[in-house]
């Protein structure tokens, strides 16, 4: 259904969701469907699950890149299952919007269990905001990651892409 899935696929594949063991075939079958239909039922799919699934649905939102879901995700970054709020900064960081980095420079700089993770995000959302022209958001984020109690090698990380978009001429 990733390759030859339709509008049509959606319901049947969204109700596997649930399911332990065909979750990760449902998401994969659903990521591939070019519609917009599949952020709609994914970030829906999303107040009915937990553990596993809500990880994996997650990260699907994130691998579509859905725009429309960085208040969503948001709300789960304070989720005290750690691995559903380490998902959603990953979620975030592949988003990588200008929302989506304000949500990440925020919480980076909160004391969390996954704030290794947001940098991660971070990280991740500065490379697409560099990719896409916007180099100032990128250089915010990559000095909230800097600024933050992530390790030493988070932080070198960040360096790097300060010099990077400093060599290209991008920044102003």
């Amino acid at each position: 259904l990733a390759v030859v899935g339709t509008k049509d696929a959606i319901p049947a594949l969204v109700a596997l969701l649930p399911d332990e063991k065909l979750n990760l075939y449902a998401r994969f079958g659903l990521e591939g469907i070019p519609d917009p239909a599949v952020e709609d039922a994914l970030r829906a799919a999303t107040a009915n699950l937990q553990g596993r699934q809500l990880v994996g649905v997650i990260d699907s939102i994130g691998q579509r890149k859905d725009a429309k879901a960085v208040g969503l995700l948001k709300g789960f970054l304070s989720n005290p299952d750690a691995p559903v709020a380490s998902a959603a900064a990953g979620a975030l960081g592949r988003i990588g919007t200008v929302e989506a980095a304000a949500v990440l420079k925020e919480w980076v700089a909160k004391d969390t269990p996954v704030r290794n993770c947001l940098a991660d995000g971070c990280l991740a959302c500065a490379e697409s905001l560099a990719a896409a022209g916007k180099p100032d958001e990128a250089l915010a984020l990559y000095l909230a990651v800097r600024a933050s109690g992530a390790p030493k090698y988070v932080k070198i990380a960040a360096i790097d892409g300060q010099v990077r978009i400093a060599g290209s001429g991008a920044a102003n």
